[in-house]
């Protein structure tokens, strides 16, 4: 459990869920067996990537963030209100896009769970 981060983060675990919120910095987050809840810091445009093997996910991006996203799991689906350009939906279980102007990417993936990727206004 992670508050207020001002710098990238490096977060593995193998056998719990991972809560990260304020994240100013790169986020590297991956647990084998939890939950993944990251929210990302306004303006925060450093992006990630954030793994689960049995989980759900919850990801609050700042809508005015640059960055490109990509986000797929094996076992449920993806949902998203981020005001990505020209997505990309191959099927409920992947989505992929521009946010912003593009930029860094913030790759998000569960094996075993649900994905949903919020625009937050903070």
């Amino acid at each position: 459990d992670l508050r207020d981060v001002k710098g990238d983060i490096l977060a593995h675990t193998s056998g719990g869920s991972i809560s990260i919120s304020g994240a100013e910095g790169r986020v590297d987050a991956e647990t084998s067996g939890g939950s993944v809840e990251v929210r990302f810091a306004p303006g925060n445009s450093k992006g990630g990537r954030i793994e689960t093997s049995g989980g759900a996910m919850e990801i609050a991006v700042d809508p005015k963030a640059d960055l490109q996203v990509e986000a797929s799991t094996s076992g449920g689906t993806v949902d998203t209100d981020l005001p990505l350009d020209q997505p990309r939906t191959r099927s409920r279980s992947e989505v992929s896009g521009k946010l912003g102007k593009g930029g860094d990417m913030l790759r998000v993936h569960t094996s075993g769970g649900s994905i949903r990727i919020l625009a937050t206004s903070h």
